[in-house]
């Protein structure tokens, strides 16, 4: 077996990121108050998200409509999606929780 070394030519397709969400209103870390808390710059396969604390973070893919929850004390505590492409994912903390909570994204393509 020979040494092939590591791997460094071409575009990256994954992603890993870590955010702490501590705001109520979706594009609430943004300097203007609209954009996304994560932008991934190539188009995904799969993505994963986990609420790595405690209490509820919405998600959003638009940043106008909830489109689920991370609740860490539910089976939701964690969403993995196939075939979905994302680019844009905004978060905020559901009314009732307390920040901040620290969510972690990973996501892949194939491309």
């Amino acid at each position: 077996m020979s040494n092939i070394g590591h791997t460094n030519n071409g575009k990256d397709f994954n992603f890993y990121s870590k955010v702490n969400v501590n705001w109520s209103t979706f594009g609430g870390n943004s300097v203007d108050g609209y954009g996304p808390d994560i932008m991934i710059t190539f188009p995904t396969q799969s993505l994963m998200m986990l609420n790595e604390g405690s209490g509820v973070v919405e998600f959003s893919f638009n940043g106008n409509i909830v489109h689920g929850e991370l609740d860490s004390s539910k089976p939701s505590v964690g969403m993995v999606f196939d075939n979905r492409v994302v680019s844009k994912i905004f978060f905020r903390l559901k009314s009732g929780s307390t920040g901040p909570i620290t969510v972690s994204v990973n996501a892949w393509g194939d491309r």
